[in-house]
């Protein structure tokens, strides 16, 4: 819904420029639409702050699928690591490593799947967000084998399995992991709603 509402929001914007634009060529007037371009900027900001403001977070169990139309995501598992690899490729996390087991599944009745941009971070107490480690995840499949890729195409009903690795701090408490979908710009400038998020500690 957030999302339709921004849409909107853009397209009333473009086509208010394109008549100021166009009203400015023919020197007509221009400042009933240019204060009715302010009003919609205006007032989207202000509800943009509104639901940030009163955003939350939403826990829901490991094993629940979070979609974006039909390109649903879960949290399966999360363990924890003092060291990942063997031999010459043994690393040790600076804090301690966490390994989210994830499964992506494909809910669309009639096409394959493949996700804009998909994410996911690790959240502290403090709302610190702790990123991916590639040298974890670079020892993880040293182990394991190549790991498939969050936005790898999925078939009609498919299902894939993948694992992801993070250095999480020594002090770090209160970890929840959270899935996101699409460009992070865009994200960034709708309504902020409830977000589900996995606890993992």
């Amino acid at each position: 819904m957030t999302t339709i509402v921004f849409l909107l929001t853009i397209l009333a914007m473009v086509i208010l420029v394109t008549t100021i634009f166009s009203r400015m060529i023919r020197r007509r007037p221009i400042k009933r639409s240019l204060i009715v371009l302010l009003s919609i900027v205006a007032f989207y900001s202000l509800m943009w702050a509104v639901f940030f403001i009163l955003r939350a977070d939403k826990p829901i169990p490991l094993g629940t699928d979070v979609c974006f139309d039909d390109w649903c995501a879960t949290v399966t598992a999360a363990d924890t690591a003092s060291t990942l690899g063997a031999g010459p490729e043994l690393i040790h996390p600076a804090g301690s490593f966490v390994i989210l087991h994830l499964r992506m599944s494909n809910h669309a009745r009639g096409i394959a799947q493949k996700p804009s941009e998909p994410r996911v971070h690790i959240l502290d107490a403090n709302g610190h967000i702790i990123s991916f480690s590639p040298l974890g995840q670079a020892a993880l499949e040293h182990l394991k084998g190549p790991q498939v890729t969050l936005d790898s195409r999925l078939e009609l009903h498919q299902s894939i399995e993948t694992q992801l690795v993070f250095d999480v701090p020594k002090n770090a408490t209160g970890l929840k992991a959270l899935i996101e979908e699409g460009p992070a710009y865009i994200n960034d400038m709708l309504w902020h709603g409830e977000r589900e998020i996995f606890k993992i500690d």
